[in-house]
């Protein structure tokens, strides 16, 4: 099985697939973005860094099943990651590239993370984005939240382990059928 999550940035996302990935033995698709790396994070574990011009280049060499550009960088899956799967597969995806996936196959399954407002802005000040930045975030959250219908399942992320198990359960009684 693949699932997808999404939602927007802060809601804590990747906390919840590596919380996720410690109880289950999923596959995680490593995202390429042209972003710059923040502290803390590694190359070909949180995301495959490449430049804007490297990743254009991908995109020309058909490289993703899917990419979009998220504010001011670009972001994508490798079609690799997708066809050499073995387990079961996590993908973290912008709304856009999400939806496009899930409207182009049936087995895949999208889980759309959020969170209330206060907390995003808080989340995105923790991490150290300017009032200008959060502004455009916000705004980018609400169009992002337009698309939660398109996903099979909607998960409000006010804590973490609740957050979890309650996704745990959506994968188990997918499971079962």
């Amino acid at each position: 099985m693949i699932f997808i999550f999404s939602g927007p940035s802060g809601v804590g996302k990747s906390t919840i697939i590596d919380a996720i990935r410690q109880k289950r033995d999923f596959q995680f698709s490593v995202s390429y973005t042209s972003r710059n790396i923040r502290e803390g994070e590694y190359n070909g574990e949180d995301y495959n860094f490449v430049s804007e011009s490297d990743f254009l280049k991908l995109v020309e060499d058909d490289f993703f099943i899917e990419y979009e550009k998220y504010g001011r960088n670009y972001y994508g899956t490798s079609r690799n990651s997708v066809n050499d799967s073995t387990n079961s597969l996590i993908l973290d995806l912008e709304v856009n590239g999400a939806t496009k996936l899930l409207s182009s196959n049936k087995d895949y399954v999208g889980i759309f993370i959020d969170i209330d407002d206060k907390e995003l802005i808080q989340r995105l000040t923790k991490r150290g984005h300017d009032e200008a930045f959060i502004d455009e975030r916000m705004r980018l959250a609400e169009y992002q939240r337009s698309f939660r219908d398109k996903f099979h399942y909607k998960v409000d992320n006010k804590d973490i382990n609740t957050t979890v198990n309650k996704i745990l359960d959506i994968i188990y009684s997918l499971e079962e059928r």
